[in-house]
């Protein structure tokens, strides 16, 4: 969650990104929402999360990231939009990448 991130009030996407960088994570490649999505079929039913990824343009170019949803009508992947300068409440999830250890 964005609160998770030790950020207060309704933080922006590009600060969730960078504050989940700062610690250690990295954004998710897209496929990681249809592969999620697949793989994840016990989602609780009234849960749902965003991947942390970079936006993808839907066909009239407004950006999305993919989220992960359960509710009465069955398990979703949509895009959700994700506009700079949008303001996401602390409790909004999302998924990142552990960062890949150098060696």
């Amino acid at each position: 969650r964005a609160q998770d991130l030790g950020l207060a009030g309704t933080p922006t996407v590009e600060q969730i990104y960078t504050r989940a960088q700062e610690l250690g994570l990295e954004l998710c490649p897209a496929e990681v929402g249809p592969h999620m999505r697949l793989a994840y079929k016990d989602q609780p039913m009234g849960e749902w999360f965003c991947i942390g990824m970079k936006q993808i343009a839907d066909r009239v170019g407004h950006p999305l990231v993919f989220e992960l949803v359960r509710r009465g009508f069955g398990l979703w992947l949509r895009g959700l939009w994700a506009v700079p300068g949008f303001e996401w409440d602390p409790g909004d999830g999302f998924v990142f990448s552990l960062r890949k250890l150098k060696t």
